[in-house]
């Protein structure tokens, strides 16, 4: 994903957020639903539960939908409007796109003709977006969702974490589905992270590559993110699929960063064999830190 602007987080709701997530326990919003164990080096460092959110209802003290936080009006750094991020996407964030659905949270992509107004055009795609802007964020830990990823050349969903400052960069991209790049092909998943600020940012990527041959991405996996000073490991099952050494990396991320979870579609990509509508799906999202 990508994200560009500068802008200043209000003092009183940061203090006001980073009790909510990190001095006190959230309540759930539904029925703690555990997938296995915790990983080795997650357990090892003393992490429990802070936060979950089950998806029983879409909870609006946890989300936002679209690019805007209705109570401070700060934007996503670099978006074009309240429902569309950049020139990269041609797909219209809307409200209807995301609804939960069996205590699953489900971010719709439709091809069908609409009028935007923020910003105003017209749009081939519509799809869903929820961030938790000022509402959950960590420094450190570890994220874990249990996530349905659509398939098609079209496709680019993602879970990715921005800085609470409306700073770029750094971000975190965990886990970011391509349908297709024109630089590298179809079928990838992404694991990234941005460090220095724009406009000097650089980037250190990895890919799985024919993803959707080897893990069936439209299957059920449980995705895991641990976050640390020293180093970061990405898990797919409970498996470690890629790890950052944080040495030699003079921006690694050192501040309070939010979750966006996002359907959308790639200007670049071609149709292709994608089907409509599709989904990411979200069963639930755990974050444990201490």
């Amino acid at each position: 994903m990508c994200s560009q602007g500068l802008g200043a987080l209000k003092p009183f709701l940061a203090i006001y957020c980073l009790c909510l997530v990190l001095g006190c326990k959230a309540k759930p919003s539904g029925a703690h639903r555990s997938d296995g164990a915790l990983p080795d080096q997650a357990r090892e460092l003393g992490y429990s539960l802070q936060w979950e959110d089950a998806f029983h209802e879409l909870d609006k003290t946890f989300w936002t939908i679209g690019l805007k936080d209705t109570l401070s009006g700060d934007m996503v750094p670099g978006a074009h409007g309240r429902y569309l991020l950049n020139e990269k996407y041609d797909a219209y964030y809307t409200p209807e796109d995301v609804y939960i659905e069996d205590g699953h949270l489900v971010l719709r992509n439709q091809k069908r003709n609409i009028k935007g107004s923020s910003p105003e055009g017209s749009f081939a795609y519509s799809s869903g977006w929820v961030m938790s802007m000022h509402k959950v964020f960590f420094n450190t830990g570890y994220l874990e969702l249990k996530a349905q990823f659509p398939t098609g050349t079209k496709v680019w969903p993602a879970v990715w974490l921005i800085p609470e400052d409306l700073s770029w960069c750094p971000e975190w991209d965990l886990f970011e589905y391509f349908g297709h790049r024109n630089d590298r092909g179809p079928d990838l998943m992404g694991m990234h992270l941005c460090y220095d600020s724009w406009p000097d940012q650089k980037w250190t990527s990895y890919f799985i590559t024919e993803f959707d041959k080897k893990f069936k991405a439209d299957k059920w996996h449980v995705y895991g993110f641990l976050w640390t000073s020293e180093y970061a490991i990405w898990y797919i099952d409970g498996k470690e699929v890629r790890r950052l050494e944080a040495k030699g990396i003079a921006g690694w991320p050192q501040k309070n960063m939010y979750i966006v979870l996002n359907n959308g579609t790639r200007t670049e990509a071609p149709e292709g064999d994608t089907k409509w509508p599709n989904y990411l799906k979200i069963d639930y999202i755990r974050l444990f830190s201490n």
